[in-house]
């Protein structure tokens, strides 16, 4: 239903993980003098110049796709509210999962090994508050299933 807060907090969610689907960069890596910039769909290596040396394609976008499809999965669940709180739950996770693994692989080297610096653009940050926008929508579940529990216990 479009007038719970809920489904407006996971139309926001939708709207930052569709940002992260245009290609933008999630970590940009320097090391000597090559340049390395992860996006969901690939890890581009290039030179001072800018010139690309060399592109890897990795397949992270197909998680943002499957957040975004369990998102809207979740917003249509509105009459079974159980089912949309288990939903929201793995959501949760998902968000926290994909967020939480981009940046530890990021300082860890396992993107790219011994990085001299490390820059993190804003695109982590609309992970992270995806994940802010879906903890909300889980309290607005919780919110509205105990209002419902109270109301069949007066009856």
């Amino acid at each position: 239903m479009l007038q719970r807060i809920q489904t407006v907090y996971w139309g926001l969610t939708i709207m930052c993980l569709s940002v992260l689907l245009s290609g933008l960069d999630l970590v940009v890596f320097q090391k000597d003098q090559l340049t390395f910039k992860l996006s969901l769909y690939s890890l581009k290596q290039s030179d001072e110049m800018g010139n690309i040396i060399k592109e890897s394609t990795n397949y992270n976008f197909v998680l943002v796709v499957m957040i975004i499809v369990l998102t809207l999965f979740t917003i249509f669940q509105y009459k079974n509210l159980k089912k949309q709180l288990n939903l929201a739950k793995w959501l949760m996770f998902f968000n926290l999962f994909i967020s939480f693994m981009i940046i530890i692989f990021s300082y860890t080297g396992m993107i790219v090994s011994d990085p001299a610096i490390i820059k993190l653009n804003f695109c982590i940050a609309l992970l992270l508050i995806s994940f802010i926008f879906s903890v909300l929508a889980y309290l607005g579940v919780k919110k509205d299933k105990s209002l419902l529990d109270s109301v069949d216990r007066i009856r």
